[in-house]
């Protein structure tokens, strides 16, 4: 972000401007002198103080490198606090101009006091650097600190997470109004509260449980230190709504289970994943998106060893994944109705996960598993679940 500062003009009468002025002023002041003449020895006592004057003025409106490094000090702090170390790297970036890439390399070994570089910088850069240089952190320094937006809190959730690992881990983060994700995670229609935000962490990488608690201690930390003060801020875990699938398709001559499972395991887990290079648009898969069974038929149809998909079949869906196998968590069952989960069956699922859940068409077909807007996606197949060609589909086990 960069915002133009202009040169302040003070005071801009010329000396022109200054002789007729004083000239003006003469009948009131001094209504004796009559002769406003050029030859006039006072008139010319007026022209002199106007060139001093034009002198003066002109000073009035320069700013030395010294001064704007101690007006922007004012600002940013005697260290330079008050911006980002992303931030403070741009500046000195763009006040050394051509010299930066030399400077990068000698310290990359030897990390160097930014501060104290910045402040010689700004004495020795040119003015055309140092022009640049002041417009981005004057910018930088008018930013918003203060966290009211969903917005707000995602962008502040994401700085904190990379202060925090020093700027090595970047974040995926969703904030969501009016809700309290810590004690309401799985319930049907969490209870609306304007006083809590909860943004939902997704770190990229590989994160260990205790190091991804500590950087949502860490981002809480700082929220609570940016937002209102009636706001109540959680900072919780990706919520995933695990979906088990089953699939009956044609493979390709001479391919095995096993093969055919590892295929469709890397092809499920690239389009429906939620790390980065994963998902619709490689960012992951967006929160709260609808799982739609045309796009998974369609990422089945794409898996090497693949012929054609005769059938793809929703056996489970819970927001914990140990809680698949349960019956409650199956897809179909109809008390009173002899049926095959998943397969002559479409309606059911878990009240817990809520009743809004599944989308069919006009014919009672399922077409769309949906999210909540805090909600990821994950998908799981087993291996016992992929049915080739005319193989008698395995038995669900809550039949």
């Amino acid at each position: 972000m960069s915002m133009s500062v202009p040169i302040p003009s003070l005071d801009d009468r010329t000396f022109d401007d200054l002789v007729g002025e004083a000239v003006t002023l003469l009948p009131t002041l001094a209504p004796e002198w009559t002769n406003h003449n050029p030859s006039d020895p006072g008139i010319t006592l007026i022209e002199l103080l106007a060139y001093f004057t034009e002198i003066l003025v002109y000073r009035l409106g320069r700013v030395t490198p010294a001064s704007q490094l101690q007006f922007l000090k004012l600002l940013g702090g005697p260290k330079w606090e008050g911006l980002t170390p992303d931030s403070k790297i741009e500046f000195l970036k763009l006040l050394m101009g051509t010299g930066w890439e030399g400077w990068k390399t000698i310290t990359e070994n030897c990390p160097a006091d930014l501060g104290k570089e910045i402040d010689c910088a700004v004495i020795q850069a040119s003015p055309g650097h140092l022009d640049k240089a002041i417009k981005y952190v004057v910018g930088e320094l008018t930013r918003n600190e203060c966290a009211v937006t969903t917005e707000d809190f995602e962008r502040f959730a994401r700085e904190a997470a990379r202060q925090y690992s020093g700027y090595s881990l970047a974040v995926r983060t969703q904030a969501v109004p009016s809700i309290n994700l810590e004690t309401a995670r799985t319930t049907i229609a969490p209870p609306s509260d304007r006083a809590h935000v909860s943004v939902v962490v997704v770190p990229n990488g590989n994160v260990s449980d205790d190091e991804a608690e500590n950087l949502r201690k860490k981002i809480k930390d700082d929220l609570t230190n940016r937002c209102l003060l009636t706001t109540r801020v959680h900072v919780v875990a990706p919520v995933y709504l695990n979906v088990a699938i089953r699939v009956k398709l044609a493979a390709k001559p001479g391919q095995s289970k096993g093969e055919l499972s590892k295929g469709l395991g890397d092809i499920l887990k690239q389009r429906f994943g939620s790390e980065p290079g994963q998902g619709p648009s490689g960012e992951g898969w967006p929160f709260g998106r609808a799982l739609r069974i045309s796009e998974l038929i369609e990422a089945i149809d794409d898996t090497a060893g693949v012929d054609y998909v005769e059938d793809t079949a929703i056996l489970q869906i819970s927001t914990r994944e140990e809680d698949l196998p349960l019956p409650e968590f199956a897809l179909g069952v109809q008390i009173g109705v002899r049926s095959t989960v998943g397969v002559d069956t479409l309606l059911g699922g878990s009240r817990i996960l809520g009743p809004d859940r599944l989308l069919c068409n006009a014919e009672g077909r399922l077409v769309s598993v949906l999210l909540k807007p805090w909600e990821l996606l994950r998908m799981n197949l087993a291996e016992e679940y992929i049915v080739s060609g005319n193989e008698r589909p395995n038995e669900a086990p809550n039949e």
